[in-house]
């Protein structure tokens, strides 16, 4: 009988090690891309490239203003169908027109829209004309895509 126990015993406790699992085995990932989009410094440089392409040059706001937007914009409130909005004057002296920036998602499109309207001073008016221009982009590998002038009014 102690002869069968001495047997048995260590025969159990091999089987319960072997089957033991430890995640030693699983797999890591190391090639998994983000897809959080972040509006940093690269993405605002390279989507006011693609808006100065699609656009032919014709933008009335600087990079910086672009960026200034964007560093305060959260990604995922706008696709929560959130907004971003900020006024400010594109014109680089003193005059009472002010400019609108705001950005937005837009579901059907799968994309992000930029409004702007615009009031550009004429200085023998003494006035601001106002027009209104839209962009849409998506955002892919940090990289602005799709960039499209959408409509100009004014």
């Amino acid at each position: 009988m102690n002869f069968t126990k001495s047997i048995i015993l260590p025969f159990c406790l091999v089987l319960i090690a072997l089957s033991c699992k430890t995640n030693d085995d699983a797999p890591v990932s190391t090639t998994e891309k983000s897809t959080k989009i972040i509006f940093d410094a690269d993405l605002s440089e390279n989507l006011y490239k693609e808006m100065e392409a699609s656009s032919e040059g014709a933008l009335s706001f600087s990079q910086q203003q672009l960026s200034d937007l964007l560093k305060v914009a959260d990604p995922t409130e706008l696709k929560n169908g959130n907004s971003c909005q900020t006024e400010l004057r594109f014109e680089s002296f003193e005059c009472n027109c002010l400019d609108k920036m705001d950005l937005s998602y837009d579901k059907k499109q799968d994309a992000f829209i930029l409004l702007i309207y615009e009031e550009t001073y004429v200085e023998d008016l003494d006035w601001c004309p106002e027009s209104t221009y839209q962009y849409s982009f998506k955002i892919k590998d940090q990289k602005a895509t799709s960039v499209k002038l959408e409509f100009l009014a004014g």
